[in-house]
């Protein structure tokens, strides 16, 4: 078997390969010396995760498989009301939660201080340059192409393990009763958050709300390159900054109750048939994606 035929037959597993190996190798070089983390998980996010998937998705689907998962990946023409979740809902309840964790924040900082550059300015900087690309791959790549054969639920869950597993370098501890406690918990919220990612998906086929929603969540919480985000500027420290993952977890855990764990997935051959690539993306592996 050839390397191509080899990568046609297992295209999720060559991608995790690459992941695990030259994707986890950059994100692992601050853990090991005194550079900044920030240069290192956008590096990687393009080197790591979108290279890769877009190899892939060149050799197994051809032309027209790129053109699906970028149709996917710029898709914005939405109702206003899933832009509402990813910059009113997801916001907001990260916040309450705050709140409710660690009171009412004692300073008052300006307003353009607090939501102009402590959200808006870094969701716009952590959307374009590692959480929207990290879905284009994650749900446009790996749980789309999961779907078909597994379900929704359990393409959720076999994405979140190897979500979780590709984090661990971010929940490193002091000692390894800590960092195991992490690892547990990261494992803990990363599936109800694919699963939300991928009813999100699989309710609208765009990969950019996707992305929006998973970016929100870390510009209240902590932030980007560009500095800190909206709660530790309220609070003038970081102990809330885990609650973005813990949040959309029970977001997702809502969406896999309300949806009896289908996610909004239909199998291919429910679909209605496509009328041409510019109104219908095109799902890994079918002639037909049009999400429900």
């Amino acid at each position: 078997m050839n390397a191509r035929e080899l990568v046609r037959q297992h295209p999720v597993g060559v991608f995790l390969v690459w992941f695990f190996t030259v994707g986890q190798a950059i994100v692992l070089v601050p853990v090991a010396t005194d550079l900044p983390t920030e240069p290192f998980i956008i590096t990687s996010t393009f080197v790591g995760l979108l290279l890769p998937a877009a190899v892939i998705t060149w050799i197994v689907d051809g032309p027209d498989g790129l053109r699906a998962l970028r149709y996917r990946t710029l898709r914005a023409r939405l109702p206003a009301r899933w832009y509402a979740l990813a910059l009113i809902g997801v916001p907001t309840a990260i916040v309450a939660a705050a709140v409710a964790t660690e009171g009412t924040p004692a300073t008052r900082p300006g307003l353009v201080s607090t939501v102009g550059v402590g959200f808006v300015a870094q969701l716009v900087v952590v959307l374009v340059t590692v959480n929207w690309w990290e879905e284009v791959v994650w749900m446009g790549f790996v749980q789309a192409r999961l779907q078909p054969r597994h379900g929704a639920m359990r393409a959720a869950a076999l994405a979140g393990v190897a979500f979780a597993a590709g984090h661990i370098s971010l929940v490193l501890g002091d000692g390894l009763s800590a960092t195991i406690t992490l690892v547990v918990l990261l494992l803990a919220v990363s599936i109800p958050f694919r699963a939300l990612a991928a009813w999100i998906y699989n309710r609208t086929s765009s990969l950019l709300l996707a992305g929006m929603v998973h970016a929100a969540a870390n510009a209240v919480a902590a932030g980007s390159i560009l500095g800190t985000g909206l709660l530790p500027r309220l609070y003038g420290n970081d102990s809330s900054s885990g609650l973005a993952f813990p949040v959309l977890a029970v977001i997702g855990l809502v969406a896999i109750v309300a949806t009896r764990a289908r996610l909004g997935y239909q199998p291919p051959r429910e679909r209605h048939p496509p009328h041409d690539l510019t109104t219908t993306p095109l799902e890994p592996g079918t002639h037909d994606a049009v999400a429900r």
